[in-house]
């Protein structure tokens, strides 16, 4: 898709701050507010806006974003009439851009993004339970009762202990295990008989990306998915993604909407189930991600749930179904 067939297209951005109800916490780091960049595009007739999610994971900075677009505003109107959005250096960028090009093609094609994409009104979605102590652990369980899909952030400390709390307060759910990288081979090794005790529908990047290949030692029944192996910068991501059956796709490490669909058909063609996911951010960055609902096995898809308040007309939560609403696109 191009621009060539729109009017005098015309960038602006800013910055939005969202609270969180809570510290939310993985191994790697703790937040307690989401800062986003609000990328709005315009013709002479319609307008739009995505949100771009920087992840300092990916080496990817709000102020480096900021500092780019600042400098370069003429030029990325450019990049996007002459369709090179590959070219921008930042992935969370490139898919914001290419989102707002989407919706603006529908804006003026009159398509329903919901009918065009077959996209159910309720899905269900995991949610994800942050690092908190045991007692804070347990406190949080008790609204997940009738929660189909509990994902659960795990370093290496009390997993037993959690996982037993889920068992004993949610027994009718199935569990993802998130370690963001957190695990050592030993420590999966030393406790991969006991993690089969409990309701794992499987463990998500245990080892650093790159240590991918220490899963083909570990013999088990349960499955395992990569989450930051499979992203577009990563060179091996083939041979790493080898040892997993699912894989976690996240549109801000795939940058625009056809590297997406070429990593979709990547996963398909290596027999790999796809998880579709998000990082904690508004609903405006989650019914984007919808566009691919029929690509993908199983959603986590629970980045606003966090929010203290999400924008008008966001995906709602309940029993572990997300709910979305036909008014925001």
């Amino acid at each position: 898709m191009t621009m060539k067939n729109f009017n005098n297209i015309k960038l602006n951005f800013k910055i939005k701050t969202f609270k969180l109800k809570d510290e939310f916490k993985i191994s790697r780091v703790s937040k307690k507010i989401i800062k986003v960049v609000d990328i709005s595009l315009k013709d002479s007739v319609n307008s739009t806006t995505a949100e771009c999610v920087p992840y300092q994971r990916y080496n990817e900075k709000l102020d480096d974003i900021l500092k780019y677009l600042r400098a370069n505003k003429d030029k990325v109107e450019k990049i996007i009439v002459n369709n090179k959005i590959k070219r921008i250096p930042f992935l969370c960028l490139q898919n914001a851009l290419s989102t707002s090009i989407l919706s603006l093609e529908h804006k003026k094609n009159k398509v329903n993004f919901f009918k065009y994409n077959k996209i159910k009104k309720k899905f269900i979605t995991s949610i994800t339970i942050p690092i908190f102590n045991l007692e804070k652990t347990k406190k949080v369980l008790k609204k997940f009762t009738k929660t189909k899909i509990i994902k659960i952030k795990l370093n290496q400390k009390e997993v037993i202990d959690k996982l037993s709390l889920i068992k004993e307060i949610c027994p009718k759910s199935k569990i993802i295990i998130d370690a963001n990288e957190s695990w050592s081979k030993s420590f999966l090794q030393a406790n991969i008989k006991k993690l089969e005790q409990f309701n794992i529908l499987f463990i998500e990047q245990p080892f650093r990306q790159g240590d991918d290949h220490y899963l083909k030692n570990i013999k088990s029944k349960i499955d395992f998915c990569a989450d930051e192996s499979f992203h577009i910068k990563n060179k091996n991501l083939i041979k790493n993604i080898q040892y997993y059956t699912y894989v976690n796709l996240k549109l801000d490490k795939f940058g625009t909407h056809q590297e997406i669909l070429k990593y979709i058909a990547i996963a398909k063609k290596l027999k790999k189930k796809i998880i579709l996911g998000c990082m904690v951010s508004s609903s405006l960055s989650i019914y984007p991600a919808l566009r691919y609902f029929n690509d993908c096995n199983y959603y986590d898809l629970d980045g606003s749930y966090f929010l203290k308040k999400d924008r008008l007309h966001g995906i709602t939560y309940r029993n572990g179904l997300a709910q979305i609403n036909y008014n925001f696109y």
